[in-house]
């Protein structure tokens, strides 16, 4: 089984956003049983970091995603220069999938000209305005070539019968590349699983052969390895 962690799960412990690159926190998540890892970045600041430090440690793990920054991806200067970083970063390592959040792009013809991008989407969550339902992600995939990443909690936020994440299985089985994962709280966005006690969520990792990326945030870097165990014990 592939799984791990998002880089930004420690976030709260760490007093620059660019630690969650460095080879200590990599360490933790290999301590803590991690075999997969999702370059969480937020900035272009994220993007420059990864692209001028050596980072060879990251190649480590079987499966590396990344998380582009959420920002309006048109036909300008800003946005392809964006999207020529996250293809350097494709060139640097072996990036096996690029998650966006499609209620930012604006142009998804030019996403679709990176051939060398991984492009993938995830549903979206409760506060958003599209990309919450079924239709509104099939409409998309008919359209263009991208992969899906299920973000089963944004599917109990907008919908705690899990039918959506089922309906989502259904349609695009076969265009899964990934899963985010995490408990839902509404005040506290991505929480861990084992103090929200939701098995709902994992039940519906339908895929066992595709990368899980866990997304819950973390309070001690101890609760990393109490979630994968968790995680793991109900799978």
């Amino acid at each position: 089984m592939v799984i791990g962690f998002s880089c930004g799960v420690f976030h709260k412990m760490q007093n620059n956003s660019n630690e969650r690159f460095s080879e200590k926190s990599i360490d933790r998540f290999c301590d803590a049983g991690a075999n997969a890892i999702e370059l969480m970045c937020h900035t272009t600041e994220h993007l420059t970091h990864l692209l001028l430090k050596n980072h060879r440690y990251i190649d480590r793990f079987d499966h590396i995603s990344i998380h582009a920054p959420a920002v309006a991806y048109d036909d300008d200067v800003m946005s392809h220069e964006l999207l020529q970083q996250i293809e350097g970063l494709c060139k640097t390592f072996v990036i096996n999938s690029v998650v966006f959040h499609p209620d930012m792009v604006k142009n998804w013809d030019v996403l679709n000209t990176y051939t060398a991008i991984p492009v993938a989407i995830e549903n979206m969550d409760e506060r958003k305005k599209s990309f919450r339902t079924h239709d509104d992600v099939k409409n998309l995939l008919d359209k263009y070539p991208f992969g899906l990443v299920i973000d089963l909690q944004h599917c109990f936020a907008n919908d705690p019968a899990m039918q959506l994440a089922r309906d989502l299985h259904v349609s695009f089985f076969d265009r899964i590349v990934g899963y985010h994962i995490s408990g839902y709280d509404v005040e506290s966005l991505h929480v861990p699983l084992f103090e929200k006690k939701q098995n709902v969520i994992i039940n519906e990792l339908q895929r066992k052969d595709v990368p899980i990326i866990i997304e819950s945030t973390f309070d001690v870097y101890g609760d990393a390895d109490v979630e994968m165990r968790y995680i793991l014990e109900r799978l």
